[in-house]
């Protein structure tokens, strides 16, 4: 798949993520002002237009800034260089995570019972 295309299709993805959380936004927007959101087909209201005219104007700045486009065409380029992890290597590390997670638990538990007892002892002096 050349690196256009997946640029586009990823570019597709946040623009809709992007639609949907204006939507959210300019509905809340909408309704804390005191602004009618009529429904303009269906359930479609026009924060949902907003919204969608708004993503996807960025959308298309965006594009067409070579700046960006560049940078993101790079970041797919050197992503490809990168050297994944074999299975055996991921669930290696994954079980090192998980016994050193327990480890730093059990020490934590420890700590906090031998300061329970301490600051209790030291409570009930005080107050004797």
């Amino acid at each position: 798949m050349s690196d256009r295309r997946v640029l586009g299709f990823a570019w597709l993805v946040a623009t809709v993520c992007l639609w949907y959380v204006l939507a959210d936004i300019s509905g809340w927007a909408f309704r804390n002002l005191g602004i009618a959101d009529p429904a303009l087909a269906g359930s479609f209201q026009l924060s949902s237009l907003t919204a969608m005219v708004i993503s996807g104007v960025a959308s298309a700045i965006c594009w067409r800034t070579p700046k960006v486009f560049d940078f993101c065409i790079e970041t797919i380029i050197e992503t490809r260089k990168v050297v994944w992890p074999t299975k055996k290597e991921t669930r290696d590390h994954t079980v090192v995570v998980i016994v050193t997670s327990i480890c730093i638990a059990l020490m934590l538990w420890g700590f906090d019972l031998v300061f329970k007892r301490l600051f209790g002892v030291i409570l009930n002096l005080g107050g004797a």
